[in-house]
């Protein structure tokens, strides 16, 4: 593996040299490889992306691709962010190594599920994972390749590689190599985790099982009358009409057609959502008589009067202020598990 990555790493080098560019420079934040060989445990790096790290600044490599590469502590940081979001993020075991515009190429981590390597894109604005590259060090050959091309655009010291050029020759290389060991032929994944593969879902803690509804025990009406009396526990049904999200944590307002609930989503409390005008089941605990949900509409209705009417920080003002009162209010219900109604 380390002969195969250093073997890489100097195609590249010498494609950049030939095509008149510097070399890549050495690292300058390999301290950074400690502090994240903890973040990952009990995974670990691929060989080769430390090998790579070790030898190679990213920054300083002037081939411009979308993502760009990013060091370790560059790494580390994105690493950070998108362990906040785990399922629109891939699993636990996804480690960013590049990034541009919200668009993320990850390595899968050693595990004793496989000897990782494979590299993914990903993006939060879309709905797939997809297999990019068979290994870091195939990547950087497709980049040498790239950099030899004749007709690529030279601006400010880079090589410019344009998008559907990379994918087109990531494609025709991943397709050359023959079925994946772990992958086969498949070349993406969805983000919804029905489809994931198996090893995805145990690194992620998740049971397919878990998502079946249990039943239903309660309309809202009759919870409301069940606390009335003091704590209960129940499974109600309905619509989530209004969503908000206060740091890690969810706040909806449920529609059952028999009245409307208010209940605070921990972060955590399942994989399957709530999400906004979709169908679930909540398992929820209240401790005594309901209380009025929070007006949302007039909050919302606030901030975009402002916005449209181009007084952006009277709509920031507004947004804080809508924000304060959801983390002020006390909800009717907590939710202990979520299931989906309408996947």
């Amino acid at each position: 593996m380390k002969a195969a990555i250093d073997a890489s790493i100097e195609r590249l080098e010498a494609a950049l040299v030939s095509a008149g560019f510097p070399a890549p420079m050495p690292p300058t934040d390999a301290e950074s490889l400690d502090r994240i060989a903890d973040a990952v445990l009990p995974y670990r790096l691929p060989g080769e992306l430390v090998r790579f790290w070790q030898r190679v600044d990213p920054a300083t490599i002037t081939v411009m691709t979308f993502p760009e590469l990013v060091g370790p502590t560059g790494a580390l940081e994105l690493h950070g962010v998108t362990r906040e979001f785990p399922l629109a993020s891939g699993p636990p075991l996804f480690f960013p190594i590049a990034y541009s515009s919200h668009v993320h190429r990850s390595i899968e981590l050693v595990s004793e599920w496989s000897d990782g390597g494979t590299i993914f894109r990903w993006a939060w604005d879309e709905e797939a994972f997809r297999l990019d590259y068979r290994s870091l060090a195939d990547l950087l050959d497709a980049f040498a390749e790239l950099v030899a091309e004749p007709t690529l655009e030279h601006r400010g010291g880079f090589v410019l590689v344009p998008t559907d050029a990379e994918e087109a020759l990531a494609a025709a290389r991943w397709g050359a190599a023959g079925p994946h060991p772990h992958y086969r032929d498949v070349r993406e994944f969805p983000e919804q985790v029905e489809g994931w593969p198996a090893h995805w879902l145990e690194s992620s803690g998740i049971d397919l099982r878990d998502r079946e509804p249990l039943g239903v025990t309660h309309t809202i009406a009759a919870l409301a009358e069940a606390a009335a009396a003091g704590p209960v526990r129940a499974r109600i049904a309905g619509t989530v009409i209004r969503l908000a999200r206060i740091g890690n944590d969810v706040l909806v307002l449920v529609d059952d057609e028999t009245g409307q609930l208010d209940i605070w989503c921990p972060a955590g409390t399942s994989p399957w959502g709530p999400g906004s005008g979709r169908r679930f089941e909540f398992e929820v605990e209240l401790e005594g008589p309901l209380s009025p949900p929070p007006d949302f509409d007039a909050g919302h209705a606030e901030i975009q009067q402002h916005a449209l009417s181009g007084r952006l920080e009277d709509a920031q003002a507004a947004a804080g202020e809508f924000l304060g009162r959801l983390k002020r209010h006390r909800p009717a219900a907590v939710a202990t598990a979520i299931r989906p109604l309408d996947y």
